[in-house]
């Protein structure tokens, strides 16, 4: 099926990232907390997190303010050998390689491959000169120079970092009527996606592969998106993202379709239009 990925594949793909960054440990420090505690913790990854950092007392300290992650790993006893300290580190870097990358190196995480993918099929139904679109997820930096002749381009991007890239590439390639939006910051516990725009605004909201989508349940967020925007396109690129399901978001209206992504072939993708 489109869209699915092996976990072998994504191992494979992990260690590209690895490699392709040149990730290491204290590259963690790049991350707010919040990126952590964002992640998808299993056993294994909490014990490797105490034993990871048994000898990396900035990275420890880095993450103090993560209450979630320090009472977790609080009770735990780790053996302190060298070697079994180094292959943990290790299994953390893998684990969050696609973060790293992100913000370690904007321009090789701009540059991966399922970032491109076959814009004629959006070409193909909407005249581009007379669409707002409004652009999130995997695949924005490269997105938004096929519409830098659009009528307008939101780019909604929750990271500082790669906010401040994209509003640089959007200059250097002349984007046309471009505005990045991000979200309200937030004192107190996470609300629910709030994209800073009125209703109705954007004719097509597309958006990559993103961690707000593979949550759980992501009614909350097709209803945000179908409110920002009259039509939706949602594009399954990332093969380190699971397939998103299927129920909820064919009960919000959305029809299945497929998409070619370079390097990938054919990926799922699902759209709303009104």
């Amino acid at each position: 099926m489109p869209g699915r990925a092996e976990p072998g594949a994504q191992s494979d793909a992990r260690a590209g990232l690895v490699r392709l960054g040149h990730l290491c440990f204290d590259d963690l420090l790049l991350l707010k907390p919040e990126t952590l505690d964002a992640g998808h913790w299993t056993s294994d990854l909490i014990a490797d997190w105490a034993l990871a950092t048994n000898n990396a007392p900035t990275v420890q300290l880095h993450f103090r303010r993560s209450a979630n992650l320090q009472s977790a790993i609080r009770n735990l006893q780790s053996p302190a050998a060298l070697a079994d300290i180094r292959a943990a580190q290790s299994r953390l870097v893998h684990a969050f390689a696609y973060d790293l990358l992100r913000a370690k190196a904007p321009p090789l995480y701009d540059a991966l491959p399922w970032h491109d993918w076959d814009f004629w099929i959006v070409a193909r139904r909407f005249k581009l000169w007379q669409t707002r679109f409004l652009l999130a997820g995997d695949g924005t930096t490269v997105t938004m120079c096929r519409c830098r002749k659009s009528a307008g381009a939101y780019v909604f991007e929750p990271d500082e970092t790669i906010g401040r890239y994209t509003e640089a590439k959007a200059a250097l390639e002349k984007v046309r009527r471009f505005r990045l939006v991000s979200p309200k910051p937030q004192a107190t516990s996470p609300r629910p996606l709030e994209i800073p725009l009125p209703d109705s605004s954007v004719d097509l909201a597309i958006v990559g592969s993103s961690p707000h989508l593979q949550a759980a349940n992501c009614e909350p967020v097709t209803r945000e998106l179908t409110r920002v925007a009259i039509n939706v396109l949602l594009v399954e690129n990332n093969p380190l993202c699971q397939p998103l399901d299927e129920g909820p978001l064919t009960a919000a209206g959305f029809i299945p379709d497929s998409v070619e992504v370079r390097g990938f072939g054919a990926r799922r993708c699902w759209w709303e239009r009104r």
